[in-house]
C-alpha cells in the first residue's frame, strides 16, 4: 500500500481509470492523496459525460425530420425521447452539484450516477430498437434523485457551514468578490462568533453590507443579460424563418429558372428550323429570278406551249381515225344470208350515213 501512495499522481490517475466511477468514489476514503485524485477523475467523468450525450443527441437529432408530427412514427423517436430525458436528468444534477465543485468546496460525488448514465447512452448507440424510456431510465431515476436528496439533507448544511466559516475568517485578509460565494444570512452566528484580532464587528457588517450590494448589481446585470438573451433568441428565430422563407423562393426561382431554359431551348430549334426554311425559299427565289432574267425564257416558254398544243392536236387526230377504222371494220363485215344480219348492216349504213352528214367523215368500203 505504501508503494502505491508513492507513485506518482499520474499513475494512480492511469491505474484508477480504469476502474468504473462508482469503485473510484468508494475509494475516496483511502487517503488524502486518493481523495484529491478521485474528485478530479470524477469531476472530468461527469464533464466527459456531458459532452457523450451532447454527442449522441446532435446524432439523433440530425437524422430525425423537421416535422414534430413526423418524428412520432420515425425508428429513432425511442432514442430521442430518452436523450432528452437523460438531459433534464442531467441539467437536474448540475445544478445540484456543480455550483459548489466549482467552487471547489466538493466534488462529483454519486459515480454510479455516472456509470448508468454511460450504460443508457451506449445502449442508445448500439441498438437499433431500445426499450421504452421509463423502463431504460428507471434505475437513473432511482440513484439520481436518492443522491440529490442525501447531498440537500446531509452533505448541503456541513458545506454551508464551511462557507461561513471560511469568510469569518479571511474577510479581513482580502475583499471579497460579489456574487462570488454563497453566504447563509445568520447575522446573529456572524456577530457572536470569535473574530480574529483587530476586527471589529462594524468593519464585518461593512463588508457584508458592500457584498450584498454587489449581489444586487450583479443579480439585476444578470436580468438585463437574460432579457438581452431571450431577445436575442427572438432575433435568431426570426431570422430563422425569414432564412427558410428565402431558401423556398429560391427554390421556386430555380424552378422557373429550368422552365425558362427548356422553353428557350425550344425556341432556339424552332428559329434554327425557320432560319433553314428561309435559306431554302431565298436560294429558291434566287433560281427563279436568274431564270427570269435569261433572254431565251420567253421563247422556250412559248415553244412548250405550242409543243404541248400540238400533241393535243395529234392525240385528237389520232382518237379520230381510230374511230373510223372501228366503223369501217363494223361496215366491212362478211355478207351473211341472215336476216338479222342483214337488217343490222342496214341500221349500221344508215346510222354512218346520217353521221356524215352532220360533219363525221364517212367511210366507202
Amino acid at each position: 500500500m505504501l508503494q502505491l501512495i508513492n507513485l506518482p499522481d499520474t499513475v494512480l490517475e492511469t491505474i484508477l481509470s480504469n476502474l468504473t466511477y462508482d469503485e473510484i468514489s468508494r475509494y475516496r476514503i483511502v487517503c488524502k492523496q486518493f481523495d484529491r485524485i478521485c474528485k478530479k477523475l470524477l469531476n472530468r467523468g461527469f464533464n466527459l459525460m456531458e459532452k457523450y450525450h451532447a454527442q449522441c443527441l446532435r446524432a439523433v437529432k440530425s437524422q430525425l425530420p423537421r416535422r414534430e408530427s413526423e418524428r412520432r412514427s420515425h425508428p429513432l423517436a425511442r432514442h430521442c425521447d430518452i436523450l432528452t430525458a437523460i438531459e433534464t436528468r442531467i441539467s437536474m444534477l448540475s445544478m445540484t452539484f456543480i455550483k459548489y465543485v466549482d467552487l471547489n468546496l466538493c466534488c462529483f460525488i454519486p459515480g454510479k450516477v455516472i456509470d448508468e448514465i454511460f450504460r443508457v447512452l451506449r445502449l442508445i448507440r448500439n441498438s437499433k430498437t431500445p426499450p421504452r424510456a421509463h423502463e431504460i431510465l428507471q434505475e437513473l431515476r432511482d440513484i439520481s434523485s436518492m443522491a440529490m436528496e442525501h447531498f440537500d439533507e446531509q452533505i448541503l448544511p456541513d458545506l454551508k457551514h464551511s462557507i461561513c466559516s471560511s469568510v469569518v475568517s479571511n474577510v479581513g485578509s482580502y475583499e471579497l468578490p460579489g456574487g462570488s460565494l454563497m453566504i447563509s444570512h445568520h447575522t446573529t452566528n456572524l456577530n457572536s462568533a470569535i473574530l480574529p484580532h483587530n476586527f471589529s464587528s462594524e468593519k464585518l457588517n461593512q463588508t457584508f453590507k458592500k457584498i450584498y450590494s454587489r449581489t444586487k448589481k450583479n443579480k439585476l446585470s444578470v436580468l438585463s443579460m437574460k432579457s438581452q438573451i431571450s431577445k436575442m433568441k427572438l432575433r435568431m428565430k426570426r431570422q430563422g424563418f425569414q432564412m427558410r422563407l428565402q431558401s423556398l423562393k429560391l427554390q421556386e426561382q430555380g424552378k422557373k429558372i429550368h422552365d425558362q431554359d427548356t422553353q428557350l431551348a425550344e425556341m432556339r430549334k424552332h428559329l434554327e428550323e425557320w432560319e433553314q426554311k428561309m435559306v431554302d425559299l431565298t436560294a429558291e427565289l434566287s433560281r427563279a429570278r436568274e431564270e427570269t432574267q435569261k433572254p431565251d425564257s420567253i421563247e422556250t416558254c412559248k415553244r412548250k406551249h405550242i409543243d404541248i398544243i400540238k400533241k393535243r392536236e395529234t392525240d385528237s387526230l389520232q382518237s379520230k381515225e381510230l374511230q373510223a377504222k372501228k366503223r369501217k371494220l363494223i361496215v366491212e363485215r362478211l355478207s351473211s344470208s341472215d336476216a338479222k344480219d342483214v337488217k343490222f348492216k342496214k341500221f349500221m349504213t344508215d346510222l354512218l350515213a346520217g353521221n356524215a352528214i352532220e360533219g363525221y367523215p364517212s367511210t366507202s368500203h
